[in-house]
């Protein structure tokens, strides 16, 4: 529900379904992360873990819109879609780098059960550092390979 209430805001935002679909697209991808988090931890998929996809899911959305973005502005300075699309990469890998990193560096303490109470916890952070450590790599990697692949269809 919440995914097609986003691809609703973002169609109009872009001018462009296939630009919505690109940003929206990472994310099932991120979730398969999410589960390989789960299941290396031995965790079952409860609510806890359900929170960490949607904490997951709003992190990997905003890289997205992101790199999307850069993109798109890029190309209206003139730049073709692989030159945009390569200095997206090269100018936001480190703001993504640095969410990805400072959110998997404070989920750690609650992942390895530190204090009274945080293992009930421990699924919310086991799914958001499995699936951020795959969906930060697929956002930085084959999110400008798809735009690239999709504004080459459209010519």
């Amino acid at each position: 529900m919440g995914v097609l209430l986003l691809f609703g805001v973002l169609t109009p935002a872009y001018g462009s379904v296939a630009l919505a679909l690109l940003s929206i697209i990472i994310l099932p991808l991120s979730a398969i992360g999410a589960v390989w988090g789960l299941l290396a931890f031995n965790k079952a998929l409860a609510l806890p873990a359900i929170l960490g996809i949607v904490l997951l899911f709003s992190i990997i959305i905003k890289n997205s819109i992101l790199m999307v973005d850069f993109i798109q502005e890029r190309r209206r300075a003139g730049s073709g879609a692989f030159e945009a699309a390569m200095d997206s990469i090269r100018l936001r890998y480190r703001p993504i780098l640095m969410t990805a990193f400072g959110t998997i560096a404070g989920m750690i303490p609650i992942a390895m059960q530190r204090a009274v109470g945080l293992e009930r916890l421990s699924p919310l952070a086991d799914a958001a550092i499995g699936g951020l450590l795959l969906g930060t790599v697929l956002s930085l990697f084959y999110l400008p390979m798809f735009y690239v692949w999709v504004s080459e269809k459209q010519r």
